[in-house]
């Protein structure tokens, strides 16, 4: 392509006239001040005489022009004109290799030539740029405007603003005002401080302010920062061995995916069950109550979970928001957190109120006489689940697939791949470790790193993946809680709360249902501010006393605590709900509102099982 020689400097135009023909063009108008710079710097002043080429179809797609002075023709690779235009050369930015049309100037054409560097450097900062060019693209080979999709109506508006001025004005003066309260109410400094840190937390939570990871990262900041508590405690869940236990799990699920193992999975379930919606949640919620005894974890249960879920949704053909795609995701949830009090080693705060108990009553609950005990509460959650599933997210399903066809997908994709060979042989062995810790005594961290180990040797796991796989910010939103509950302890508020319930136990006078409903008020009240974990914890420890003085069994205590800690009413307080919403990228998600009426129905749902079992518990003779 031969180019006229350029005008001598002072007849060129100004840098101001390149950035002002940059920033003109729609493709590159909401790009940032850096980008707008990367693109300024890289541009390069080209002088066109008339019926000259600028690009050539077919050739080699190696700059993009922006016109300043003159114009363009336009020719299609059959050579049919396409008319004028003041840009040519989107087909860099689209990802084609090559130009798609060819240009020619009308008349004396000064043009600003970008080079293919200069743009995908730009396309690493803003990658919107090219589905931007794509559109443009499209409009000129098709000849029309793209249709504009209708935009939802937002609902947010002044209401949102207004949320959030509330929100962040009890953030700032709730501190305040515990202060003050501590401060003329004679407490320590310590506690007071803690309790003002948490005020803020609580409400960032309450009002939905930031990201759920967000408020205890403040709250670890700031204690460090007061030096409430020395800092292996205010840290301690970053130097504890859940780190390398959610890394661990996180990374094997996102191989599952990647490796196509979960698929597999997903398509041979379908030529054993029927395809209906029943049967699709029925294998979810299997999946994660056949976890719970083996996984002291409802986050590594979710995470394992969720690629299934994520296949389900897909391979069924679930549209995003449905009823059908929300049943999933409740089967999902259901499955990975149902099960958390009915077994001692699905929940790792049951081994805590285990610990709590006498000796005698440990020798009694440490086999299957935990899950004997709450076998009631077990069936009614189960049962309960898939009436409220029928109930709530009944609709139009999709027509089942024949089985022909799914043994045919079944068929499509092969014998196993030496990838997914490696992860369900990683898979088999994190699950074997998990069932026989008792047997080997290595703890489950200790397996899953060995598991994340071997798969980064192995290949499966590249730099790119492992930031993909991990969920960092509800990692550190996990290990901050801990230790935030470990500061905690260490302040040792609960046993300076405690004394104020030992008066509670003359009001019981040995009624066990005035024992469930103060239970229930006291785990909702620490659950609006502190996780399930920690929740569980502080009620039982508040609570276990009451059991003397009321002749009735401390682990109906400790039980009654894991059952209502489960109870959230805002995303905050579950982490595992926290989970779920980001299984799906922007606009993917299910029915939030839905979904939310059915976790409303499924705390009513708990205090329901928990009447049910006292006749059973009566029988048991632990009440």
């Amino acid at each position: 392509m031969n180019q006229t020689a350029l005008p001598p400097v002072s007849s060129l135009p100004s840098a101001a006239t390149l950035a002002d023909r940059i920033r003109a063009e729609p493709m590159f108008s909401r790009l940032s001040g850096q980008a707008l710079a990367r693109l300024l710097g890289g541009a390069q002043v080209r002088r066109f005489g008339d019926g000259e080429p600028l690009v050539q179809a077919a050739a080699n797609a190696e700059a993009l022009y922006l016109v300043i002075d003159g114009g363009l023709e336009l020719s299609s690779l059959s050579g049919a004109p396409q008319g004028q235009a003041r840009v040519v050369g989107e087909e860099v930015l689209a990802g084609q290799p090559c130009y798609l049309r060819s240009a020619i100037a009308r008349g004396d054409t000064l043009a600003v030539r970008l080079p293919r560097q200069t743009l995908s450097d730009v396309l690493g900062e803003a990658p919107g740029l090219a589905r931007a060019a794509q559109d443009a693209l499209l409009v000129c080979l098709g000849g029309a405007e793209l249709p504009t999709p209708a935009k939802a109506a937002s609902g947010k508006g002044a209401r949102g603003s207004a949320r959030e001025t509330w929100g962040w004005s009890c953030t700032l003066f709730s501190p305040l005002a515990v202060l003050a309260l501590g401060l003329s109410s004679g407490w320590s400094q310590s506690n007071t401080l803690f309790l003002a840190i948490l005020a803020a937390t609580v409400c960032m939570w309450s009002f939905s302010l930031v990201d759920e990871f967000v408020p205890p990262l403040f709250a670890t900041a700031a204690m460090l920062l007061v030096d409430l508590a020395p800092t292996e405690v205010v840290l301690s869940g970053f130097a504890s061995s859940g780190l390398i236990l959610f890394v661990g799990v996180y990374v094997l699920g996102g191989v599952m995916v990647t490796s196509g193992l979960s698929y597999r999975f997903i398509i041979w379930l379908r030529t054993l069950l029927p395809d209906t919606p029943f049967w699709h949640g029925f294998a979810l919620v299997l999946s994660g109550y056949a976890l719970s005894p083996i996984m002291s974890s409802a986050n590594a249960r979710m995470t394992l979970i969720l690629p299934l879920y994520r296949d389900f949704c897909s391979a069924g053909g679930v549209a995003p928001g449905s009823r059908a795609q929300t049943r999933l995701a409740a089967a999902t949830f259901c499955g990975a957190l149902n099960m958390s009090p009915m077994f001692l080693t699905s929940k790792s705060s049951n081994l805590i109120v285990f610990a709590m108990l006498p000796a005698q009553l440990q020798d009694e609950f440490q086999g299957l006489f935990w899950f004997v005990a709450a076998l009631v509460c077990a069936a009614i959650m189960t049962g309960g689940h898939f009436i409220l599933e029928r109930l709530l997210f009944k609709g139009e399903a999709l027509p089942p697939m024949p089985k022909e066809q799914v043994r045919r997908q079944l068929a499509l994709l092969g014998p196993l791949c030496a990838e997914e060979k490696f992860t369900l042989l990683a898979l088999v062995l994190f699950l074997g470790g998990a069932i026989s810790i008792s047997w080997h005594h290595i703890s489950l961290p200790w397996i899953a790193g060995f598991i994340l180990v071997a798969l980064l040797l192995y290949g499966l796991v590249s730099k790119k993946n492992f930031q993909q796989y991990v969920d960092w910010p509800m990692v550190f939103f996990l290990l901050s809680l801990q230790g935030l509950t470990s500061t905690m302890e260490y302040l040792d508020l609960v046993g300076q709360i405690k004394p104020w319930m030992d008066s509670a136990a003359a009001l019981l006078q040995e009624d066990v249902t005035r024992l469930v409903l103060l239970e229930l008020a006291v785990v909702l009240i620490v659950r609006l501010a502190f996780p399930i974990t920690a929740g569980m914890v502080v009620s039982a420890i508040l609570l276990m006393p009451l059991a003397l003085a009321t002749g009735i069994n401390p682990w109906v205590i400790g039980f009654l605590a894991a059952m209502f800690s489960d109870m959230w009413f805002f995303p905050y307080q579950s982490s595992q709900y926290t989970q779920l919403r980001g299984a799906h990228g922007k606009g993917q998600m299910f029915d939030e509102p839905l979904f939310l009426r059915y976790n409303l129905a499924t705390c009513a749902l708990r205090i329901v099982a928990v009447f049910a079992s006292i006749p059973y518990w009566d029988y048991l003779g632990l009440v």
